[in-house]
């Protein structure tokens, strides 16, 4: 079943129905209160991923589910201008890039790096911010301007990354702390050009 759609902004507003959909879908699928409440999180993880971008972006939430099995999907497109790419600045050169904690924070990032005109400043200055997660998706696929992302495969691959031994500790730590990584089967992303869509896998089999 897919459910109907929501408009969310990065403003908040659309954010209270989005969850009261997730809400009424762990319902239908007969979900227990504890599973009805992870689904509410992990929701909420997802609608975080636009807040940090102008305050008119607007995405899609639905979800889509199939006996117990969920997926969450946000669908937005990401403007490629230069205020879109002064707030991936202001982040990526504050040193600590703050903005990026978290696997959902660097997915943010992520986005606006590969939604971003070409520019070699940028990119060098980001990749070195979001560190693994930049190698994570460099290795997975890319096909004619499309590119793709899964936290799963990104988890499989931290060992093998480029990265010394302090860096790969850090993101294993990240991922220990990170509400997504902890409850979330997979987390995919599909980037087409400004065209982004980021999937949340649950079973709750």
């Amino acid at each position: 079943m897919k459910t109907e759609t929501v408009n969310i902004f990065s403003s908040g507003e659309g954010r209270e129905t989005a969850l009261d959909l997730a809400e009424r879908t762990g319902a239908y699928c007969q979900l227990d209160n504890k599973s009805v409440l992870r689904l509410r999180l992990l929701s909420e993880e997802l609608i975080e991923l636009i807040r940090s971008f102008s305050a008119d972006l607007q995405g899609d939430f639905w979800l889509e589910t199939d006996d117990k099995n969920v997926e969450i999907h946000l669908k937005t497109v990401i403007p490629m201008d230069l205020q879109t790419r002064g707030e991936l600045l202001a982040v990526s050169t504050s040193g600590e890039n703050s903005a990026a904690k978290g696997i959902i924070g660097k997915i943010r990032e992520m986005i606006a790096l590969k939604t971003l005109p070409e520019d070699p400043n940028t990119k060098a200055m980001t990749e070195q911010a979001l560190g693994l997660i930049s190698a994570g998706y460099e290795m997975s696929s890319y096909v004619a301007g499309a590119y793709s992302w899964s936290m799963s495969t990104y988890i499989s691959r931290i060992d093998k990354a480029d990265f010394n031994i302090e860096e790969k500790k850090e993101a294993k730590d990240e991922l220990e702390k990170s509400i997504v990584a902890n409850l979330a089967d997979d987390v995919k992303v599909s980037i087409v050009n400004s065209d982004v869509e980021v999937t949340i896998i649950k079973s709750f089999a």
